[in-house]
């Protein structure tokens, strides 16, 4: 019996390799013959050149092993006259009264007031003490000041910046933040500017920008010599107190007049007193501009009187240290119009 059960495993065994060879050797006549040779990759069209190459350069494509030595093909840097300055971020520490805003504003003041192309055919700047002084005064910009009340506020301002500590600390806290910022709006921010007869809404190239601090430069050496001879010399403010009575004098000689040709009087004696009080006053401002234009012969004589009434207020109004505070803004402004000057060379 063992015997038999045996002989039958042996048979089943038997059929079933007969059965798988045969299978085998079915499907290997059904298939063609394999070949083992090289892929060819098909032809590919040159994909087309980035901006930055060169028209006469022909790009191929790049089919070299994936473990091949690494090749940089970063594109060249661009020149200096195509790449803007990077924005740069700058903690600063603010002021309660005279805040960053007013840095900020300082700096439009400038740019606002620059020209590319000037009438002339190059670059001029309209910037000014007078202008700054009326830009500032109208609106406030950057200063945390109380009630509604203008001149009140300007006061109040003045009083608490223009001294020669409180000079010397906001300068410190932002002369570079403001030639940082300057500079990045300059070169970042689109504004419109006077180009020749036209107007163009655009940034300034980085050769506009060392134009504009060099021009600028030179406005803030002029204002840094006034204010000089305006601390060093007391005479100043009290020309600019007697052109203040003259002043008065015409306009009290005026109203006699106007009083006798009202009531039909000497109209004559009134007239002389007039003429006489005016010519007083007029002979009182050129004293002033004769003697400030010593000092910035570049100066206009509507500029220089200007910053000679604003000086007298500025001494009636003050104290004891005002004149000190007109020799501290000097020496500040010094400093100011040489970080000018250096900036444009940097960007050189």
């Amino acid at each position: 019996m063992k015997d038999r059960r045996t002989a039958l495993i042996l048979i089943a065994a038997a059929v079933m390799f007969a059965v798988g060879a045969y299978m085998l050797f079915i499907k290997s006549a059904d298939e063609s013959p394999v070949v083992r040779g090289e892929v060819v990759r098909p032809v590919e069209q040159p994909p087309k050149a980035p901006g930055w190459v060169n028209g006469k350069k022909e790009v191929k494509p790049d089919y070299s092993s994936s473990d091949a030595a690494p090749r940089d093909a970063t594109p060249p840097p661009v020149t200096v006259e195509e790449q803007a300055e990077e924005p740069q971020v700058v903690e600063v520490a603010e002021d309660k009264v005279v805040t960053f805003t007013f840095v900020e504003s300082l700096a439009d003041f400038l740019l606002y007031r620059f020209q590319p192309k000037g009438p002339q055919g190059k670059p001029e700047t309209l910037a000014s003490p007078m202008g700054l002084n009326k830009y500032f005064g109208r609106e406030l910009d950057g200063f945390a000041a109380s009630g509604d009340d203008i001149r009140t506020a300007r006061k109040s301002i003045l009083d608490y910046a223009f001294t020669p500590a409180m000079l010397d600390t906001l300068y410190s806290l932002y002369a570079d933040p403001f030639m940082i910022h300057l500079v990045d709006t300059a070169m970042n921010q689109e504004r419109e500017y006077v180009v020749g007869d036209a107007k163009e809404r655009r940034t300034l190239t980085t050769e506009e920008v060392k134009a504009m601090l060099r021009l600028d430069s030179r406005r803030i050496e002029r204002t840094a010599d006034l204010f000089r001879a305006m601390g060093a010399n007391p005479e100043i403010t009290d020309m600019a107190a007697r052109y203040r009575r003259s002043a008065k004098a015409v306009e009290r000689a005026n109203e006699q007049l106007q009083d006798a040709i009202a009531a039909d009087g000497d109209t004559a004696k009134a007239g002389e007193r007039l003429k006489a009080a005016i010519l007083q006053r007029e002979r009182n401002k050129a004293e002033i501009i004769t003697t400030l234009k010593q000092v910035c012969h570049a100066c206009s004589e509507t500029e220089l009187f200007y910053l000679s009434q604003w000086a007298y207020r500025r001494v009636v109004n003050g104290n004891e240290d005002t004149l000190k505070s007109f020799t501290k803004a000097a020496e500040i402004l010094d400093d100011l119009a040489i970080r000018f000057t250096d900036k444009a060379s940097q960007l050189e």
